[in-house]
């Protein structure tokens, strides 16, 4: 377990140093994928709920640290994306390829949105614009998600078979 726990942190501090640097210079249509919101995604999906919501709950509180936002907005939005796909784990067949595709552009849709409701619910309450950013913003990172969460996943579970040969030793 302790070994898990070293691989994911490891991982999440990989993932927010590419995020922040190399990301910066494969932006498409100015918009960069969210590698954090697709681990958390693919953890879910391969492990269940639990391991996905404290994956999700970290891996937040990472980017709330990063961002240096409201410490916690990105930590709970982790954890109840991790707790929503992952309790439908048992019932996905997770070998196909096309079904992780499906819920990270799912998610990354509810969980932009969310961001984007959040985030401008305090500045202008009865002035939130629906169309401009879910087609300039939310849906080509939704797709950039989807496109790099078949990498993100096979990688994550290839992670989770030798962390799991390990600890069976």
């Amino acid at each position: 377990m302790k070994l898990k726990i070293a691989a994911y942190a490891f991982t999440i501090f990989i993932i927010l140093i590419l995020q922040t640097t190399m990301l910066e210079y494969v932006k498409i249509l100015n918009v960069k994928p969210n590698l954090l919101l697709v681990f958390i995604i693919c953890v879910s999906i391969s492990r269940g709920n639990v391991e996905g919501a404290v994956t999700g709950f970290f891996t937040g509180l990472a980017q709330d640290m990063l961002s240096g936002r409201i410490i916690g907005f990105y930590s709970l939005l982790g954890l109840y994306a991790g707790i929503s796909l992952g309790s439908v784990h048992k019932r996905l067949y997770r070998d196909n390829f096309i079904v992780i595709v499906f819920f990270t552009l799912v998610l990354s849709i509810a969980y932009e949105w969310m961001v984007y409701f959040l985030a401008s619910f305090g500045e202008s309450a009865g002035n939130i614009r629906f169309f401009y950013p879910m087609v300039h913003r939310i849906l080509p990172e939704a797709l950039y998600n989807a496109f790099t969460s078949v990498f993100m996943y096979g990688y994550v579970l290839k992670l989770n078979k030798k962390l799991d040969a390990l600890e069976d030793k």
